[in-house]
């Protein structure tokens, strides 16, 4: 199963998905004096948004790390009642662009790549842009650490100015206002505490514009 995640690399900036100008257009902002302090919101955002949809928003390369495969013994299509394949393969509840690598840990700790057709990528027909991984034969050496598996993949967002792409796959409106949401409640509410004010969340706020774009988690 799944136990770990981490991001190796950024195809673009923060401010590439909302710039500062739109972040000060949003907060009724004109001068300059506070545009860095602008940008650091932006980042920590769009930050917040991806940890509530359990992703990066931004485009990246993240390396999933297993303690070994995700399927059962008998798995069957709830859909038509048949037989799914079942076994050697991994899940990935992300918004995957594309499968770079799967590897595996052998008893010497070293990373080693699988031939690219030991393993075939299918999309999860029960989450948008999840993706099954099946692998043809599992190692004979394996480690006895915790990652035994790594499968390198790019998710995320393409910036909304992208061409040539899929749709579906560039940034939507929706998560930009929720972060513009965001930055206006920190650049407003300075510190840890108000004091004195009774807040309440808006109505069809931050989890409304998120909750469409939440990648479907199939146990």
């Amino acid at each position: 199963m799944f136990v770990a995640r981490n991001y190796t690399a950024f195809a673009h900036a923060a401010t590439d998905y909302l710039s500062v100008a739109d972040a000060k257009t949003h907060l009724r902002v004109t001068s300059s004096s506070d545009d860095n302090y602008i940008a650091g919101l932006i980042a920590m955002a769009l930050d917040a948004c991806g940890q509530y949809l359990g992703y990066s928003v931004r485009k990246g390369t993240a390396k999933y790390g297993f303690d070994g495969f995700t399927g059962a013994p008998a798995l069957i299509n709830p859909v038509n009642g048949l037989n799914i394949p079942s076994g050697n393969y991994f899940r990935i509840n992300s918004r995957v662009l594309a499968v770079n690598s799967v590897s595996y840990v052998n008893d010497s700790q070293t990373i080693t790549a699988f031939d690219s057709a030991d393993w075939i990528s299918a999309p999860n027909p029960m989450g948008l842009f999840s993706r099954n991984i099946f692998v043809e034969t599992a190692p004979t050496s394996i480690t006895d650490d915790v990652i035994k598996y790594i499968v390198e993949i790019t998710e995320g967002f393409e910036l909304a100015s992208a061409t040539g792409v899929n749709p579906d796959t560039l940034f939507p409106a929706s998560i930009k206002h929720a972060a513009l949401l965001l930055i206006g409640q920190y650049y407003e509410d300075r510190m840890a505490i108000t004091v004195g004010v009774q807040n309440h969340p808006i109505k069809f706020g931050f989890q409304y514009l998120l909750d469409p774009y939440k990648i479907s988690v199939i146990s």
